[in-house]
């Protein structure tokens, strides 16, 4: 099956995602789909344009800006620069595979790190689609950590100060009204994601000043070329 893009930026428009008849019949029974992962990586501002997602992802660094959404404080970007060759996409790989990957419990085999590399379409969307399990995992178990929060708020009034307290204090203190309960959780996750875009777009800044550092010293390469 094969999914097409006109455009060669697919900011707004399907990304384009080649699959074999063979890889796309052993997922038809899985809740995470081909047009779920195109979705979900076209709702992502990148560092680089995005043009067909097998070539795209086949160096990490993409996957690694995911991660480092997701989970800001455990990548680094500057350890995955864009790679052209089969062999810095490996070292990309490789570098992500040893230092967070198997933290989250994805762990790459060296014949799995090939096939993305090689930018093997099967490999990643299988690849691909097991991120955003573990992702639907994280923000479901935002969710209820939410509702959990709202259902037993954990700040009360003890000679008119605000004190937070434990959960098995629930029951047996004198809590604050519902609404301001509820408007104090409703900011609190609000300052969490602000915090958390905040890291994004500094992860961002910090991988677009790489670039332009290593753009700079190729041009100054280019001049002391060109007057020796």
């Amino acid at each position: 099956m094969t999914t097409t893009s006109d455009s060669s930026n697919c900011e707004n428009q399907p990304c384009s995602f080649p699959l074999s008849s063979q890889g796309d019949s052993l997922n038809n029974d899985n809740p995470i789909n081909l047009s779920n992962i195109i979705h979900w990586i076209n709702s992502f501002k990148f560092t680089r344009p995005k043009k067909t997602i097998v070539r795209d992802f086949s160096d990490a660094t993409m996957v690694a800006e995911i991660i480092k959404y997701y989970w800001p404080k455990l990548i680094d970007l500057h350890n995955y620069v864009p790679a052209s060759s089969l062999t810095n996409k490996i070292s990309n790989w490789d570098t992500l595979n040893r230092k967070v990957l198997k933290k989250m419990k994805l762990p790459l085999s060296k014949e799995t790190i090939e096939k993305l590399s090689m930018a093997d379409p099967n490999t990643i969307f299988q690849f691909l689609k097991s991120l955003k399990l573990v992702v639907d995992e994280l923000e479901h178990e935002k969710q209820l950590r939410l509702e959990k929060n709202q259902n037993c708020p954990l700040y009360i009034i003890i000679n008119d100060e605000m004190i937070q307290v434990t959960e098995t204090d629930c029951c047996t203190k004198e809590y604050l009204s519902k609404e301001v309960v509820a408007l104090i959780n409703k900011l609190k996750h609000k300052i969490d994601d602000m915090e958390h875009k905040i890291d994004h777009i500094s992860s961002l800044i910090c991988v677009k000043d790489r670039r332009i550092k290593d753009l700079q010293s190729q041009l100054n390469q280019l001049k002391k070329d060109n007057t020796s």
